[in-house]
């Protein structure tokens, strides 16, 4: 009632003023409210975001969806494939990728990527569109097709590790039934023909639904960190490095001239001696050994320059970078610089080789060369 006879009072001026602003508050909500709810169908019905939209409801899903793979026993719980979908859909690893080659004018097709992982492949096509506000043009979508990719799960992984690391996949240990494969340390073949290196074990690790937390321990049961690149991950096994032989010693069985292979090796292929100063040191039909013998029957050998050897030859010789691959192999950076006189002037040869060797009926032999990259 006090509220009655107060508007009763007011002059028909404050009357009009006061419904005025009242209308105004509402006109000026209503048109706020208009212009969020026109952006938020404008963010949403861009094709990229609607195709999120469509999977958040579970609309991209066939309708056998939780039968398409079988899920893995290391998965973390008891669940379903539509719901690690969901989980991706609503998450920031969805990536959305258009597929150029197959979309047309009036079709759209996009893939849908989880991490590397392709998961669908979605076709739309713009049905109507209208203006909102005069400016923002929203597209209608029909939904045309949906193939889904993932029969092999939502997430999948090849890892390769020393045969003597273990992986556990959320606390489970993962069985040897999953190993794919079984091989050497890349890049040591010419050494693994005669010693076992490292071997390695390459497991296969799919149908998980969510994304799984991986660890890897080494012979030590000490965890490894690691990275993964496409789906994979690989680690190679650690071993004992040195920057000399001095490090590296109590490795080595004998204590043998290292740098004296490398000088033979470099009089040899610059013609100062023969295939007998280096052939005790190779082992017969290996791949040293065939460069060697190429080499000292090879036409390219008489056209190496005439020159005679400085005294002292060698110098500014230096043994560095060592690595112990196991008690019967080891590999070590060898420069020097071989003092030559060529057509009256004073020449340098250099010479900066990793060279690789094996111990093999009793002493160590030369299976490997490779050049540093400086």
């Amino acid at each position: 009632m006090k509220l009655f006879r107060r508007w009763r009072r007011k002059s028909l001026y404050k009357k009009s003023l006061i419904i005025f602003s009242l209308v105004c508050i509402l006109l000026c909500g209503t048109l706020i409210v208009y212009v969020y709810n026109s952006l938020v169908l404008y963010e949403r019905n861009l094709v990229e975001n609607y195709i999120i939209y469509l999977g958040s409801k579970g609309e991209l899903n066939s309708p056998n969806v939780d039968t398409l793979f079988s899920i893995s026993p290391l998965e973390k719980q008891e669940t379903k494939i539509s719901d690690g979908l969901e989980k991706i859909y609503k998450s920031n690893d969805i990536d959305i990728k258009k597929d150029s080659k197959l979309s047309t004018d009036s079709l759209y097709v996009y893939d849908l990527y989880n991490g590397d992982n392709l998961i669908n492949k979605v076709s739309l096509k713009a049905k109507d569109s209208y203006t909102k506000m005069g400016i923002l043009k929203i597209n209608e979508w029909e939904l045309v097709n949906v193939e889904n990719y993932f029969k092999d799960g939502l997430y999948k992984y090849e890892i390769t590790i020393p045969k003597d690391y273990t992986i556990t996949i959320n606390g489970k240990n993962v069985a040897d039934d999953l190993i794919t494969s079984e091989g050497d340390v890349t890049g040591l073949e010419r050494l693994t023909q005669f010693v076992e290196i490292a071997k390695t074990k390459t497991y296969n690790i799919n149908n998980l639904v969510y994304k799984p937390e991986i660890k890897i321990y080494d012979e030590n049961n000490k965890e490894v960190k690691y990275e993964i690149d496409n789906n994979k991950i690989i680690i190679s096994k650690q071993f004992k490095e040195g920057q000399t032989l001095e490090e590296v010693k109590e490795y080595i069985k004998d204590d043998f001239d290292i740098l004296k292979v490398a000088q033979n090796w470099s009089l040899f292929m610059s013609n100062d001696t023969g295939l007998n100063s280096v052939t005790p040191y190779l082992i017969a039909n290996t791949y040293m050994y065939e460069r060697a013998y190429s080499w000292s029957h090879s036409i390219d050998r008489t056209f190496v320059s005439s020159h005679r050897l400085q005294n002292p030859a060698f110098t500014n010789t230096k043994l560095s970078n060592f690595i112990i691959y196991n008690e019967n192999a080891f590999s070590c950076e060898v420069y020097l610089e071989k003092n030559m006189i060529v057509s009256g002037k004073n020449q340098i040869d250099k010479m900066h080789d990793r060279l690789y060797f094996i111990y093999y009926n009793g002493g160590y032999k030369l299976v490997n060369m490779e050049a540093v990259t400086e």
